[in-house]
Formats: C-alpha cells, structure tokens, sequence
C-alpha cells in the first residue's frame, strides 16, 4: 500500500468524523422526535453509544498514524497472553457485533506468548474488526499462532472479501483503506534483529471473506 502523507490522513479523519457527528444528530433528532416517529428509544441509544465508542477509537487511531508516519512514537514492547489479548478484543467489540446479528469468536491456544506493543495492536486489532463489521454477513473470527518466529493475528469475516472477481481490485471504502494503512504501518513498526513485522490480505479460507493477518516477529 503507497504511503499517505499527513495531510490525507488529516482529511480523511474530518470527513469520517463528519459522517459520523451527522449520524449522532439523527439519531438525537430521533430520540426527540420518538412519540410522532414511534422509535425504539433503547435501541436508538444503544446506536448513539455505539457510533461515539467508534468515532473515539478512530481518533486514537488517527493520533497513532500521525505518530507512526512522523516517527514520533516509541514501541513499548511487553510479553502478552494472547488468548487474554484475544479476548479482551472480542469483549470490548461484542456488543457493537450484536448489534448487527454478527458473532465476534475467537480462537487460540492459552499458551501462546506474544511480544508485542499491545495498546498499538489493540488499535490495530480494533480497527480490522471495525472493518470487518461493515461488510461481514453472520460472522467475525479471530485466531492467533506461531509461525516461523512471527505471531500471527489474524481477523476473517464471512462478507465479499478484498478483492473482486470481476476487477480483482480492492473492496473498501477510504476509511477501510486508512484502516489497513494503520495496521501496516502499526505491524512495520516493530522490528527484532532488523526483521519487521508486516501484514497480508488473503481470503478467508474458514468463512470465505476477507482474512487480514497481522504478522509480527518474535
């Protein structure tokens, strides 16, 4: 994926915020207006939440690609239970999974250990499942393995895929692509024994989507 510069990354966070903050105003216009529009309040609340839970996660998101593209922020690398990591994900995304009758799983052995930037990858995990629930039909799934001394995090979904049949061609909106942009450079980032992390987008060969792998050495 070519490098974006500040200012695309700086556009693209105003434009998707913007979409977003004209969502929330619906949604409290609908709140307002629920007697003469007859409106699940509950449900519309839950949206309200859900939408200012994203929108706070692309902003960390967003501050950590303007800190990566600048070289301004430092890897603070850990020893993580990955299934624990794993699972934390999948507890925080639940509810936003729900919402749209997807199911967000897991699987990994309790034994693997990861060393990692886990708040970066966190957001970079984060970020691949905020894309999977736009295109996923029923199902999200996360895994993580040992793999010729690179952890492999890897989120598949059951929708179109990346890439098309016809075009063979990328499937994904702005946001999609700046999100795939920040996993890549959060997987770049860390390196050991000058060997760097990386990511591949493949199709899923469990549920016959998209399958995005975030490859980090070890």
């Amino acid at each position: 994926m070519d490098k974006l510069d500040i200012s695309t990354i700086l556009a693209s966070a105003i434009h998707e915020s913007k979409n977003r903050i004209g969502t929330l105003l619906y949604h409290t216009h609908t709140i307002k207006s629920h007697k003469e529009m007859n409106t699940n309040i509950e449900k519309t609340i839950d949206t309200i939440e859900e939408s200012l839970k994203q929108l706070n996660d692309e902003w960390v998101e967003y501050l950590y690609l303007y800190k990566l593209s600048t070289d301004g922020y430092p890897i603070l690398y850990n020893s993580v239970s990955v299934s624990e990591f794993l699972d934390d994900q999948v507890f925080a995304l639940e509810s936003s999974a729900s919402s749209r009758d997807l199911t967000l799983n897991f699987k990994c052995d309790e034994d693997i250990i990861g060393f990692f930037d886990e708040r970066l990858i966190t957001s970079a995990v984060s970020t691949s499942i905020y894309n999977a629930l736009r295109y996923a039909k029923q199902a999200i799934l996360l895994t993580a393995n040992i793999e010729a001394n690179f952890l492999v995090i890897t989120i598949e979904d059951d929708g179109p895929g990346f890439f098309n049949d016809e075009s063979d061609e990328m499937l994904f909106s702005k946001n999609t692509g700046l999100g795939l942009y920040f996993c890549e450079l959060s997987a770049k980032s860390h390196s050991i024994k000058d060997v760097n992390g990386y990511i591949t987008k493949e199709t899923s060969s469990k549920l016959g989507g998209a399958c995005l792998k975030i490859f980090l050495p070890q």
